[in-house]
């Protein structure tokens, strides 16, 4: 939940009431002279919040005691291996190279998975220390849409799902990422994510042209 001015000003009335009832129990003079800050306090205190919630929350310097939450920004390369069996030739599908672009803020995440039939969308996320010590998880669940044309050509119809992300490397800005996923038409997978880029994508030819020309700068 992201704290907005309602809350932190309720937040500075509690705390100047609690003040104000310690002072007076001890006997210290108290006058409404002294209250003339508070609209000034509360706009620092909202700035703050806004710097934290989409700058500040990303700084290493703050990473580990103040905040923790992993950077997962950017759009990713994604090698995807479905279960999933084709019934026209009952052959299970091959391994396809997909993209994820991921647009975060402090208290938001959305992972936007496309591939060359589909885009999945986050529709709940929760993210948590991984059990294993080093990392991170992110916890989703997400919507399935594959291209409309599709839909009368085969059985490709919309799904939700489940996701766990497992982060490698650095904890506050990992290098990749691993992934399995289950669906409800009872099918599990796989994703490994090995290549992010900065910008964010929001077509799969977009991505695809731009991580070609990452991938081709980088050779």
């Amino acid at each position: 939940m992201k704290l907005e001015r309602l809350h932190i000003t309720a937040f500075v009335i509690l705390g100047a009431a609690i003040w104000l009832a310690v002072l007076l129990f001890q006997g210290t003079p108290v006058e409404w002279v002294h209250a003339q800050p508070f609209s000034v306090v509360v706009s620092a205190l909202v700035g703050v919040g806004v710097l934290l919630e989409f700058v500040l929350w990303r700084q290493a310097w703050l990473h580990g005691w103040l905040i923790n939450r992993p950077d997962l920004r950017g759009t990713w390369r994604v090698e995807l291996q479905s279960s999933y069996v084709r019934p026209e030739t009952n052959e299970r599908v091959p391994m396809i190279v997909c993209y994820m672009g991921v647009k975060q803020t402090l208290s938001k995440l959305q992972m936007h998975l496309m591939t060359p039939e589909s885009e999945s969308w986050l529709i709940a996320d929760h993210i948590r220390p991984s059990p294993s010590g080093h990392g991170f998880q992110v916890i989703g669940v997400y919507t399935n849409e594959p291209n409309v044309h599709l839909r009368d050509e085969r059985i490709s119809e919309m799904h939700q799902g489940a996701i766990i992300v497992e982060t490698h490397g650095p904890s506050l800005r990992p290098t990749t990422l691993t992934a399995k996923y289950w669906t409800h038409r009872k099918t599990t997978g796989t994703m490994e994510f090995t290549v992010r880029i900065d910008d964010l994508c929001t077509r799969f030819a977009d991505a695809q042209r731009a991580l070609s020309a990452h991938e081709g700068n980088n050779a």
